[in-house]
């Protein structure tokens, strides 16, 4: 009853977009589990228009971006496959891109405190689906370019 009056609470636009979002992730989990992530990367980058990374963002796409992160990480909640940053991530990279959103897929680690990995988008320096200071707390790779594949020298 609680996930229903808090789906009900969201605006009518929420609310669509939540419900694209939750088979859209379990297409995600599903190409990473056939597929590998760079041969995924390609895929969900073919039928995107080119982004100059360092293109203007206007207010709106901003907004835009941190709205499609919420609804993202909402929508993982309730996907029957495992919905991890990384399958997130490349959604909300993917959609953000196919908007003409200069996205970027960060990939980062953090060594203190155990190893582990992380995956998040930005949008115009800042994240568009996780807390603020996730730089801070994972380095993120250098070398990558937004397709994944080790930028030439």
């Amino acid at each position: 009853m609680r996930c229903l009056r808090k789906f009900l609470e969201l605006s009518p636009d929420d609310r669509v977009l939540l419900l694209k979002l939750w088979p859209l992730l379990a297409f995600v989990a599903l190409l990473l589990r056939l597929l590998d992530y760079r041969r995924t990367l390609r895929l969900l980058s073919r039928p995107l228009p080119a982004v100059p990374e360092n293109m203007a963002v206007s207010e709106e796409a901003v907004s835009y971006a941190l709205r499609l992160g919420r609804l993202t990480r909402i929508a993982a909640r309730y996907v029957p496959a495992n919905s991890s940053c990384l399958r997130q991530s490349l959604l909300v990279w993917w959609l953000l891109r196919r908007r003409c959103v200069p996205a970027v897929l960060r990939l980062g680690v953090r060594k203190h405190e155990g190893f582990s990995a992380h995956a998040w988008v930005e949008v115009d320096g800042h994240p568009a689906n996780d807390a603020p200071d996730v730089a801070q707390r994972f380095a993120p790779f250098t070398g990558l370019t937004s397709a994944g594949l080790v930028s030439p020298p």
